[in-house]
């Protein structure tokens, strides 16, 4: 009887703890969100997304051989470990609109402050 009832216990504790990691899994997602929309809200950026721990900014065609690419990287650069990404990417707009081909303008990695 005190295995089942110990069964049980181990049972139920685990469903909580998988529960908890589901629901700051889900929180960090909308967090995440939340973030990226305020990134895109920028007049300067058309496009942002975070992958494979990098933040990946498509700025306006119009505007990207003129944005200051290192102050917009320090101070993206703020929030990455609430984000976690750990390099800011600045990619072509203009190329990729053009031949459909994704090149890099320059990065930027969070790290080196530290």
């Amino acid at each position: 009887m005190k295995v089942g009832f110990q069964s049980r216990c181990a049972r139920s504790l685990l469903c909580v703890v998988l529960s908890l990691c589901a629901v700051t899994a889900l929180a960090q997602t909308k967090a995440q969100k939340a973030f990226l929309e305020r990134v895109k809200s920028v007049s300067t950026i058309d496009d942002a997304h975070i992958s494979d721990h990098a933040l990946v900014i498509w700025p306006s065609p119009d505007l990207q051989s003129g944005l200051d690419y290192e102050a917009m990287g320090a101070q993206l650069c703020l929030e990455y470990k609430v984000y976690k990404y750990l390099v800011v990417w600045f990619m072509d707009s203009s190329k990729y609109r053009r031949d459909k081909e994704m090149v890099m303008l320059q990065s930027y990695v969070c790290l080196e402050d530290e």
